[in-house]
């Protein structure tokens, strides 16, 4: 982690102390390029653009614990928690490309900025993640049915969702 990020990660003590609030997904966004500069982030619209018009073969990896990927994901995303895991399944599918997420970003390019040596695949953090994809109102899915939940990860944190996207658990 690039330790550039501490005065931005600083600017959110008065939120984390406070609760944080929808406009606290940018500061997070933000606070993750400067701790992982080398990460490719990529917006949820141009993931949907590529799951839409790509060719090339995706693969979407929700990094998130189990708990929190049973109540909802992306479409077609395998939920695993590091990055052996991660290599594993990039060496048998051999995507093009390799998007991961979690809640808004910050676990995902951890492992992504850990997977960027390690493979030759292009590996990408989705920018605020599952909570920014469903912010703008794209589908998640609880196995292969859309729901309109998300996973909060813990209470704190659930003002991060529109209202009525965070599910009751966390």
């Amino acid at each position: 982690m690039n330790l550039k990020a501490i005065p931005i990660m600083l600017s959110m003590i008065p939120s984390v102390a406070n609760g944080v609030s929808l406009k606290d997904l940018e500061k997070i966004k933000a606070i993750t390029r400067a701790a992982f500069p080398s990460v490719k982030q990529v917006s949820a619209k141009t993931l949907a653009e590529w799951q839409a018009t790509s060719n090339q073969s995706i693969l979407l990896v929700d990094v998130r614990s189990p708990k929190e990927y049973a109540v909802s994901h992306l479409h077609g995303a395998l939920n695993l928690g590091n990055a052996v895991e991660i290599a594993r399944a990039i060496s048998e599918q051999r995507p093009s490309r390799t998007v991961l997420y979690c809640s808004v970003g910050f676990r995902s390019s951890h492992l992504a900025h850990q997977l960027a040596n390690e493979t030759a695949n292009q590996v990408f953090n989705l920018e605020g993640s599952i909570f920014e994809w469903a912010n703008e109102g794209r589908p998640v899915y609880q196995n292969q049915t859309e729901v309109r939940q998300v996973h909060p990860y813990g209470k704190r944190w659930a003002r991060l969702l529109t209202p009525g996207l965070a599910s009751h658990c966390g």
